[in-house]
């Protein structure tokens, strides 16, 4: 019977636990296993590591893994080994945790047809590793992962191994009253995640205790020290993002990301500790490193003898079916920084920023998963990321902005951008009977959602204050995101934010067969849409005011007047006009709110305007940025994907994809050829079907198109430049068009 296990101590600090187990096996033997860990495990079989998990997930569902240990299987003793890493609340990883360091191993070795089992239980040994503990890094965010302090030689002291129970993985560990267990498991939904061959790292810079290593581009990555140094020898390895200046009042700021060679350059960030021990000792952090820089500090009079640095790249495994190339290398950077961007950000779930929170946030998820769905058809991380969120609801109707957690977080507008996630699911991947019956089945937790912001209205019919966080976006001029005056009034923002949410749930309902409640989400769209009209339209200057009554506009009216119907047709493309050649001030929008700025150029048939909202990639490039930062001005975080828009925009619209039935049941191929310079483009865009190519070029005053689809059964219209629209028969077509 396979039981889970636990040290018999309630631990007061974060450490390491190894529970261990030796087992006989012939030749040609095999072994199969199911695998979770409390807070978090590494599995080693003989010195391999065979999985690590479990899959972080929410307080609902514990994820555990499916493993096949048989590569790593030897004729006679093996030795299963499992480190535990334990964490105490405080400390912060997004991962839910009990009391008790914990361990479940379900085996089965299988040898001639004849089966064992290897599973845990009491005679399983278990030691705690005293020679490591963890530190917070002061001065940075309080809600960063923990780092390691080695303190010398392993000091490893046993621990009384206590049986809890065995789970009933056949009632989803439910008993016949409904009780549920400890850990409520379910199969881990995702692959593991993606460790690439160690890679060394160039030396950049060295002085008297310290050498500065860079890995070429920002990366998350498993990290590797070889070292030998003198006894009690302190060696510091400081994760770095870029390089800082200082500037005369000592403050640092960013410039040239890889200026090593200025004076006042320098390195800084969070860090492990190790002790030297005199002999040769390898350093290898439990949790991934987020860097593009190294910085390993020593004693001044102790330089190692040996100092090896490697690392491999750590990312969830996206195969990148999604190509782009063109005639402008500016944009095939932009393209290659994007994605990399974008892995940096997905593991076992989307993070705002892989170097600080690591938080799985609704807004920087909804744009994660459409820009996926841009470079793959694996829709396992993109539904995962919809489930753990939708699991976060709170009594009142609201969705954390950010979950799994160990704390609880409230944006309003955060809970409408699930919302337009779970249509985006829809329309990316929800073309099967399976795909649709998932999204029924959150459909409840739409309701849910919208009912609150009703309950919310206030008197004139728009969304009233909340006690929660009314971000919007990162504009310098509004206090903590906030337009002036949203803590007190209606956000218009957030008004035509919950009238684009209407809309999108009403779609949801239509897919999943309840026509009904799509009715009433129209009708109260409609209605909050005449509220916005009458109270938050400024017809003298001829845009919409950030709250009904201040004197402040922002361009983020205008893209979700656009978006949510507020303004539609000629209209919608005269608003634009009048947004972008203003003559009084207007907030912009930042990197997180490009993507929606773009959509309602597109929709508003002024793309035209797109190319100059680029310049804040050409400027990150300007400063060698390998990855995207947060927003535009003085960036706290060096990798955000929210700001990726670039993959979108070169899909969809430069290659010119779009699916316009769910699932890419049906496609529109409109290629955007005017307004980048461009000569020629081309790439793939993955569908569940398979993947589609385009081909363009511009040449002596023509275009020629070419189109490949997955399959001849795949309807396709192909829009030219010149308003030809053509229905495609079969799967490769060419055309042309005066331009």
């Amino acid at each position: 019977m396979s039981l889970w296990i636990c040290a018999d101590v309630k631990p007061s600090a974060s450490q390491f636990y190894f529970f261990s187990k030796s087992f006989d096996a012939d030749a040609g033997a095999t072994l199969t296993a199911r695998v979770c860990g409390d807070s978090r495990y590494q599995l080693y079989l003989n010195g391999h590591i065979v999985s690590e998990g479990p899959c972080q997930g929410s307080e609902y569902q514990t994820y555990y893994e499916e493993v096949d240990l048989t590569p790593f299987l030897v004729a006679g003793e093996n030795k299963l080994i499992a480190k535990v890493m334990y964490l105490v609340e405080g400390d912060f990883i997004s991962i839910y945790r009990r009391s008790k360091p914990a361990m479940w191993f379900d085996g089965t070795l299988t040898v001639n047809g004849s089966s064992t089992e290897i599973s845990t239980d009491e005679s399983w040994i278990c030691e705690r590793e005293d020679g490591i503990s963890f530190h917070h890094c002061a001065g940075l965010h309080p809600s960063m992962p923990p780092f390691e302090t080695v303190h010398g030689v392993s000091k490893r002291a046993p621990v009384t191994v206590k049986a809890m129970y065995a789970p009933d993985l056949g009632n989803k560990c439910f008993n016949p009253f409904g009780l549920s267990e400890q850990y409520i498991l379910t199969p881990r939904p995702i692959p593991q995640m993606e460790l690439f061959p160690a890679r060394e790292m160039k030396i950049v810079r060295r002085g008297e205790g310290f050498i500065e290593f860079d890995a070429g581009s920002y990366t998350t990555a498993k990290v590797y020290l070889n070292l030998q140094a003198k006894a009690g020898t302190q060696v510091r390895l400081i994760y770095a993002e870029c390089y800082t200046l200082v500037n005369e009042n000592g403050h640092g700021y960013k410039e040239r990301r890889d200026n090593h060679s200025h004076e006042t350059s320098q390195l800084t960030g969070a860090y492990d500790i190790i002790t030297a021990t005199g002999e040769k000792q390898v350093f290898e952090p439990f949790w991934y490193r987020s860097f593009r820089y190294i910085r390993v500090e020593f004693d001044a009079d102790a330089t190692p003898e040996l100092l090896e640095l490697t690392y491999g790249s750590y990312f969830y495994p996206i195969d990148h079916a999604g190509t782009f190339t063109c005639s402008d290398e500016r944009l095939n950077q932009m393209w290659a920084i994007s994605r990399n961007t974008l892995l940096c950000c997905t593991h076992e779930m989307y993070v705002d920023c892989p170097y600080y929170e690591q938080q799985q946030y609704q807004m920087d998820s909804c744009l994660e998963m459409l820009y996926t769905f841009r470079l793959t058809a694996d829709n396992r991380m993109p539904f995962k990321s919809v489930t753990d969120l939708g699991h976060s609801q709170l009594a009142d109707g609201m969705l954390q902005a950010n979950y799994p957690s160990n704390f609880t977080q409230i944006i309003p507008g955060f809970t409408l951008f699930w919302i337009l996630m779970l249509r985006e699911y829809l329309r990316y991947a929800g073309g099967s009977r399976e795909e649709l019956a998932r999204v029924r089945a959150l459909s409840g937790t739409v309701d849910k959602a919208l009912e609150c912001f009703e309950a919310n209205k206030t008197p004139e019919g728009l969304i009233g204050p909340t006690p929660y966080w009314t971000y919007v976006d990162w504009v310098p001029t509004w206090p903590y995101g906030i337009p002036v005056g949203g803590r007190t009034e209606p956000v218009t923002v957030t008004c035509m934010m919950y009238a684009a949410a209407l809309e999108a749930a009403a779609q949801i309902c239509d897919t999943v067969g309840r026509p009904g409640t799509a009715q009433d989400y129209r009708a109260r769209a409609a209605q909050m849409i005449d509220r916005i009209n009458e109270h938050c339209y400024d017809k003298e200057q001829g845009l919409y005011r950030d709250t009904p009554s201040t004197q402040a506009y922002s361009q983020h009216t205008t893209v979700w007047a656009v978006l949510s119907g507020a303004v539609k047709g000629e209209e919608a493309g005269k608003l634009v006009d009048r947004t972008f050649n203003a003559d009084i001030p207007l907030a912009q929008c930042c990197f997180s709110m490009n993507h929606y700025m773009f959509r309602a150029l597109e929709l508003a048939n002024r793309y035209e305007y797109a190319p100059k909202q680029m310049e804040g990639w050409q400027k990150m490039l300007d400063l060698h940025c390998t990855t995207w930062c947060e927003n535009p001005d003085w960036p706290r975080s060096e990798c955000h994907a929210w700001s990726s828009a670039p993959i979108y925009e070169f899909s969809e619209m430069i290659i010119g994809v779009y699916p316009t039935e769910n699932g890419y049941n049906a496609v529109r191929i409109k290629p955007h050829v005017d307004g980048f310079g461009l000569t020629w483009a081309k790439g793939t865009v993955p569908t569940p079907h398979g993947n589609i190519a385009v081909e363009w070029e511009k040449k002596d005053g023509a275009l020629t198109l070419s189109v490949s689809l997955p399959t001849p059964d795949m309807r396709a219209t192909v829009v030219l430049p010149d308003g030809q629209s053509v229905e495609m028969e079969g799967n490769n077509a060419a055309f042309s068009c005066a331009i």
